[in-house]
């Protein structure tokens, strides 16, 4: 274990390393990485970070609209509640799992309060303006809260938000296979990806800050998107499954969605794997799928509706058809080039995992977003929509040299023998 640990602690470094590097290295160029300008106006914020920062700022002034006895008793429903959870966990050590649900229905019941004394900002969703929101309290209690000072908190987060990712990626590769360096080469090509996509996609992929955003270096919500969806995964590859397990899962995908709404695809479909295979068993998980949707029902109709009539968010054949051909030919990242070089040793992978519901898990979490965002029409200049499934495909990645190389020892060792 302390290898284990040694190794992930090596490669967390190396990848928060380099949007470090990129932000310390600014008005020069480091090799294998663009250059990185934090813009001027605004703090540094641009494009939906705007939006996101507007949002945290409204989720915060929200609270001072509540009237002051509601305002009351939803301080007293959470005192309550987190009493009774405390009790039921130190007394029912059997009902401990479905705890983690009930304490983010709880929680997401109480901001349901202010969500509906919120107006609409721009931000498409609410889960990272609701933690940017969170974190950007004791500036705002100091005074202090600039755009400026938002951009720091929001990239300080976004860098533990990648961090944390290096080990739910390394613990997915584990977990989908039972072998611990094929987690740490996962957890590698991770670590290696911001150096690894200019190489394959050439510095066409750092376009429309596709590179900022996958580093953390530009305030959006897909740093903490692919944390959730990948520790969920993690959790529902665990070898032992356990209750407890699941209904993490369940919660971290149910946050995932107010993240981004299109999580909601893969946590239906992670569903209905695990109904297949657990059957009953597989009840914590859709309590804590469902823990968290009343947030995301109720910020809805501030949400998405009030982008519907501006073209430049929201274009009037948005999912359609014949957006497939576009979204792949047309992409700055994952172009048919690009796909021709990740794509094989992912098969290669995908055939090297010998139990099939590993398999219908790890597949469903590849592929949802890409299949999903093929039919949107603004995939091709954002394929930063697909990040959340990268941490799937480099983990088949690991399995695919496993593969390769236990094919190769035996070939070694005939010809060695001869």
């Amino acid at each position: 274990m302390r290898s284990w640990w040694s190794a992930i602690g090596l490669l967390v470094a190396v990848r928060v390393g380099i949007p470090l590097a990129a932000y310390a290295d600014r008005g020069s160029k480091l090799p294998g990485i663009p250059t990185f300008t934090r813009p001027a106006g605004f703090g540094g914020l641009m494009g939906d970070a705007t939006g996101f920062y507007e949002g945290a700022r409204e989720f915060m002034a929200a609270w001072a609209r509540i009237p002051r006895a509601l305002f009351g008793l939803d301080v007293l429903f959470v005192l309550a509640v987190a009493a009774a959870l405390v009790l039921l966990w130190r007394r029912r050590p059997d009902l401990r799992h479905w705890l983690p649900p009930a304490a983010l229905l709880a929680a997401g019941l109480a901001i349901c309060i202010d969500v509906h004394y919120m107006k609409a900002t721009g931000a498409a969703v609410l889960g990272w303006p609701l933690v940017w929101g969170i974190a950007l309290l004791p500036l705002r209690a100091a005074g202090r809260l600039t755009p400026g000072s938002a951009w720091d908190v929001g990239t300080a987060l976004s860098l533990v938000f990648v961090a944390l990712t290096v080990v739910a990626v390394a613990y997915l590769g584990r977990n989908a296979t039972g072998r611990r360096w094929i987690g740490v080469l996962a957890a590698a090509f991770w670590a290696a990806w911001p150096l690894l996509v200019g190489l394959i996609a050439g510095h066409h992929a750092w376009t429309n800050d596709q590179w900022n955003i996958d580093v953390g270096l530009h305030d959006y919500d897909e740093p903490l998107s692919t944390l959730l969806v990948t520790s969920a995964a993690a959790l529902v590859l665990s070898p032992r499954m356990t209750p407890m397990r699941l209904a993490l899962a369940g919660c971290a995908l149910s946050f995932a969605t107010a993240v981004k709404i299109s999580n909601a695809i893969a946590a239906g479909v992670v569903l209905v794997i695990l109904v297949l295979r657990h059957r009953r068993e597989a009840l914590p998980y859709l309590a804590g799928a469902l823990a968290f949707a009343p947030v995301v029902l109720v910020y809805w109709p501030i949400s998405y509706p009030k982008l519907y009539g501006n073209p430049s968010s929201w274009p009037h054949d948005a999912f359609d058809v014949s957006h497939v051909v576009s979204s792949w030919t047309q992409s700055s990242i994952f172009t048919p080039h690009t796909l021709a070089i990740i794509v094989p040793l992912a098969v290669v992978g995908a055939f090297g995992l010998s139990r099939p519901w590993t398999l219908a898990l790890v597949l469903a979490f590849l592929l949802v977003n890409p299949v999903f965002y093929s039919f949107f029409a603004n995939t091709a200049d954002h394929p930063r929509f697909l990040y959340a499934s990268l941490p799937e495909l480099l983990a088949l990645w690991a399995v695919g040299l496993g593969v390769l190389g236990a094919r190769a020892r035996p070939a070694t060792a005939a010809t060695t023998s001869t």
